[in-house]
């Protein structure tokens, strides 16, 4: 019997490709991927630190140039330190002079303006200057009289709270009297009516 076979033998070239090895990624697909990414990191923390170091690399010329106009500058701070710690002390030493001056003719400015204050009927016999605070002792005719003085400084620009002390008799017919009040080396308000509560009268001592 004649047997035919219809499959017919692999040629020598199917034959070759058969014997050639597939190449398949299998388990090294992960090792692929895992490596993939680690470059990509590598060149985004490149990226990244290239970017960092230029910034610090202009901070740093930013910093060299301001330690540089600094130092320009720093002759004219000096100059202008030491010119207000001059300032300061001739303040100083106008506020001492002005203090000295000032109460050097304290007294003498509050006797004036006390004598200025004093109506016709008045005479006083002591004056006490302590601080601010005047005390006054003195002699008048009347009551009145007494009453007019206090108005007299109260009206003043120089004078604040005139405050009676004591009012009496002397035997003689006339009043011993004691107030005090605040002087101001400045005025304090305009006196618009104090000549007129003097009568006109002048100063006595």
């Amino acid at each position: 019997m004649i047997k035919i076979n219809l499959i017919g033998e692999p040629t020598a070239q199917a034959a070759t490709k058969k014997k050639r090895p597939e190449i398949s990624l299998g388990a090294r697909q992960g090792d692929i991927i895992l490596l993939g990414a680690l470059l990509l990191s590598m060149i985004v923390v490149g990226v990244m630190w290239w970017q960092l170091s230029s910034k610090l690399d202009r901070l740093r010329a930013q910093e060299s140039s301001l330690r540089r106009e600094r130092d320009q500058l720093q002759q004219y701070i000096d100059k202008v330190e030491e010119l207000e710690k001059k300032r300061a002390t001739l303040k100083e030493r106008i506020d001492i002079i002005n203090d000295l001056k000032e109460k050097q003719h304290g007294p003498v400015r509050v006797m004036d303006e006390v004598s200025k204050a004093l109506p016709d009927l008045v005479w006083l016999t002591k004056m006490t200057l302590k601080g601010s605070v005047v005390e006054l002792n003195g002699v008048a005719m009347d009551e009145n009289a007494v009453a007019n003085y206090i108005t007299n400084l109260d009206q003043s620009p120089f004078f604040s709270e005139p405050v009676l002390k004591d009012l009496s008799r002397d035997g003689k017919g006339g009043y011993r009297f004691s107030l005090t009040c605040i002087f101001h080396f400045t005025p304090t308000v305009e006196g618009g009516e104090g000549e007129d509560a003097r009568g006109g009268a002048g100063g006595r001592s």
